[in-house]
C-alpha cells in the first residue's frame, strides 16, 4: 500500500492532467449539448488507460526500488568487506611487529649462550625450540587466514598425533620441571591429522607456558569422545574465560608472561571450527585449567 501511494505521488502530475482533461471534456459536452453516451465511453477509455498506466508504473517502480535496494545492499557488503580487509591487514601487521619483537628474545638469548665460555647445549636447544615454535605459529597464522586452506579428512589415530607433539615439547617439559601424565590412546577419529596436530599443539603449549614446576595431563574420555588437556598452572580469571579464544587477547595471564602473543588459542579455535570440533574450557584461578577437545559423534559430517 505504501509503495502504491508513492507511485501515485510520483505520477501525480499525469493523473491530475488526465482528470483535468476529463473535466474539460465534460464541460464541452455539457455546453455543446452533445450526446453524453460518447462522453461516458471516452471516460471509460481514459480511466482504463489511466489504470493500466498506474499498474505499469507501479511494477516499474517496484522493480526500480528492488534494484536500488540490491545495489545499496551490495554497496554495504562491499564497504563491510573493505573494512574487514583493512582490519585483517592492520591486525596482520600488528601481529608480525609483535612477532618480530618476540622472536628477538630467544635469538638474543641463544647468541649470549653461544658466546659463553661453557656452552649450555640444553639451554641453546630450548631457545632454538622457541624460535622454531614462533616461526611455525606465524606460518599457521598465514595458512589459517586462507579460506582455501587444504583439508585431508581421514581416519586418524590420536596417539600418533599426540606423541610427536610431546616429543617436540620434551625439552620444555624437562627445563620447566613439568610432570607429564599420558598413558596412550588407542581410539581413532575422522579428521585432518595435520590441522588437529596444530590445534593440540597450541593447547599443550598454552598449558606448559603457565605450569612451570607443575603437571600436565592428557586424558581421553572415550564415553564423550573428548580429549582433555589439563594443567596445574596459575589458572584463568573468570572474566577472561569468555574472551580467551579471541584474536590477540591474552588477558591478565598474558600480561604476566611475555611469551604470550594472544594468538595460539585463537588459532586453536579457528582450526576447531574448520574441523567441526568444539573446545570447552574449565578453569580455577590458582588451581589450573582443563581444555576439552570434543570430537562429537563419530558419524557427524566434517565441514570442508
Amino acid at each position: 500500500m505504501n509503495r502504491l501511494m508513492e507511485v501515485l505521488k510520483k505520477e501525480g502530475k499525469y493523473i491530475a492532467a488526465t482528470i483535468f482533461s476529463m473535466i474539460v471534456f465534460w464541460l464541452v459536452f455539457i455546453m455543446a449539448n452533445l450526446d453524453k453516451s460518447y462522453l461516458y465511453l471516452a471516460f471509460q477509455i481514459i480511466l482504463l488507460i489511466l489504470v493500466i498506466y498506474i499498474i505499469i508504473s507501479y511494477f516499474l517502480y517496484k522493480k526500480e526500488l528492488s534494484s536500488k535496494e540490491k545495489l545499496e545492499e551490495l554497496q554495504l557488503e562491499n564497504i563491510a568487506l573493505k573494512n574487514k580487509v583493512i582490519e585483517n591487514k592492520k591486525y596482520t601487521q600488528e601481529y608480525f611487529l609483535m612477532w618480530i619483537h618476540q622472536i628477538k628474545t630467544p635469538i638474543t638469548a641463544a647468541n649470549l649462550l653461544i658466546d659463553m665460555d661453557e656452552i649450555d647445549k640444553a639451554a641453546i636447544k630450548k631457545q632454538l625450540f622457541y624460535i622454531e615454535d614462533y616461526t611455525n605459529m606465524a606460518l599457521t597464522f598465514l595458512k589459517i587466514s586462507d579460506p582455501e586452506a587444504d583439508m585431508d579428512i581421514t581416519s586418524v589415530e590420536l596417539d600418533k598425533v599426540i606423541r610427536p607433539i610431546l616429543k617436540k615439547f620434551s625439552i620444555i617439559f624437562i627445563s620447566n620441571r613439568i610432570t607429564l601424565e599420558y598413558e596412550g590412546i588407542e581410539d581413532e577419529i575422522l579428521t585432518d591429522a595435520k590441522w588437529l596436530s596444530i590445534l593440540i599443539e597450541q593447547i599443550i603449549s598454552n598449558a606448559i607456558k603457565y605450569s612451570v614446576g607443575g603437571k600436565v595431563s592428557i586424558i581421553y574420555h572415550k564415553e564423550r569422545n573428548s580429549l582433555e588437556i589439563k594443567d596445574t598452572g596459575i589458572g584463568i580469571r573468570s572474566e577472561d574465560i569468555p574472551k580467551i579464544f579471541d584474536r590477540g587477547y591474552s588477558g591478565f595471564n598474558g600480561r604476566l608472561n611475555q611469551k604470550s602473543s594472544g594468538i595460539g588459542l585463537f588459532l586453536a579455535k579457528e582450526i576447531a571450527s574448520k574441523l567441526s570440533i568444539k573446545i570447552e574450557l574449565e578453569s580455577q584461578l590458582g588451581e589450573g585449567s582443563s581444555f576439552f577437545i570434543n570430537f562429537g559423534r563419530k558419524d557427524i559430517n566434517i565441514k570442508l
